[in-house]
């Protein structure tokens, strides 16, 4: 008899993520049969898509609450598809509120369905309380990040770590000289990547006073910039905030990868694109910024000290974070213009960077994560 999975992955990260996974899982059993929350990478390995939550974009609690009537009819959607569907199991991706209520909702009408938990919410940085739902209604994590499987274990919570999906991802197939003739780019010039993000509203926090820096940087230094659009935005949208700068930025769709490892150094919005700047050892300065009402939210219930991967992973600084009202001009141009300056504070960046790829060592996290999947399908 054909098994049966519910994926939900909600965000373009985890769209990512579950299609590598969905990719391995039909590779061990071409006959599993999969559906639920994704986007186009999800559904071109081959799961029947229900929901779409990766254009959506929402950064924090306030953006969630004008699109809380779409999420609430998908949980419940979802939520029934279990008992006229009849999943063996289910895999939950990241977006902790949604998925959390989700698996509550499913185990207290089928205490029997198998639950697991792939890409573990942020429990340990903030609203730790939260484990307690998930000991309750999830049967397995399976985590990322080695500090994790320490966090569930403390807790009780049946844990595995996998590996981190970025280390088979984020690899130079070509030499750094290739990648940089490639994007025209001369040995001599310094370049800097750009990523401010994947959501609408981190362009806006991010995207103005970014251009300012940088605007002020090009007029003191020979300084290339471009910027690598995210496949969730529309082009129009980053040529509208560009259009009203007199910074000069050249726009890349769909090289993301190879900006980063032909970099000189980054410009980089607090998220998965710090990691994936990390793992292409590119010298980074960090932006994170939220709205006012989820700042000060944030600030009651977050409990780490750092807010970029590569810090976190670290336990201490290597990239600075500028943080809420530190965005700005006059502040990210201070920043950056320490690691134009000075090629030694990028050679001692890249050294601590470098350390990021052996701290979550070499696993193949899609095809652990696979394998444990199909062992709980077939107990």
């Amino acid at each position: 008899m054909r098994k049966k999975i519910l994926i939900v992955a909600g965000e373009a990260s985890a769209d990512l993520h579950a299609s590598s996974l969905v990719c391995k899982l039909k590779e061990m059993n071409p006959s599993l049969e999969i559906y639920g929350v994704g986007g186009q990478n999800l559904k071109q390995a081959g799961a029947k898509i229900w929901f779409d939550f990766s254009r959506i974009g929402v950064v924090g609690i306030l953006e969630i609450l004008p699109k809380l009537k779409f999420f609430l009819d998908a949980r419940k959607k979802l939520s029934q598809s279990v008992e006229t569907e009849k999943p063996d199991l289910v895999i939950l991706l990241d977006l902790p509120d949604f998925n959390l209520s989700l698996a509550k909702k499913i185990k207290r009408k089928h205490p029997e369905q198998k639950i697991v938990y792939y890409i573990s919410p942020q429990v340990w940085a903030w609203r730790k309380g939260r484990v307690k739902t998930i000991r309750k209604y999830i049967d397995r994590m399976l985590v990322i990040f080695p500090f994790e499987k320490t966090f569930y274990e403390h807790a009780n919570v049946p844990v595995e770590f996998v590996g981190h999906p970025l280390i088979e991802r984020v690899r130079m197939d070509k030499t750094r000289e290739q990648l940089r003739a490639e994007l025209g780019v001369k040995s001599e010039e310094l370049l800097l990547a750009f990523l401010p993000g994947s959501r609408k509203e981190e362009l806006r926090l991010y995207m103005p006073s970014s251009l300012s820096a940088l605007e002020k940087l090009q007029k003191e230094f020979s300084l290339r910039v471009m910027m690598a659009l995210a496949p969730t935005l529309k082009e129009d949208l980053a040529k509208l905030y560009l259009s009203q700068s007199s910074s000069k930025v050249e726009l890349l769709s769909g090289k993301t990868y190879d900006l980063l490892f032909a970099a000189d150094l980054g410009l980089i919005g607090s998220g998965t694109a710090t990691l994936e700047s990390a793992l292409a050892q590119l010298p980074m300065v960090i932006l994170a910024r939220s709205s006012t009402i989820n700042y000060w939210l944030a600030r009651f219930l977050v409990d780490v000290p750092f807010f970029g991967l590569p810090n976190l992973i670290a336990e201490k600084e290597i990239c600075p974070e500028l943080f809420m009202y530190n965005v700005n001009p006059k502040r990210i141009y201070e920043e950056l213009k320490k690691l134009i300056s000075d090629p030694n504070k990028r050679e001692s960046q890249k050294a601590e960077l470098k350390k990021i790829r052996e701290r979550l060592g070499e696993k193949q996290a899609s095809s652990e994560a696979a394998k444990l999947i199909l062992e709980m399908l077939n107990d």
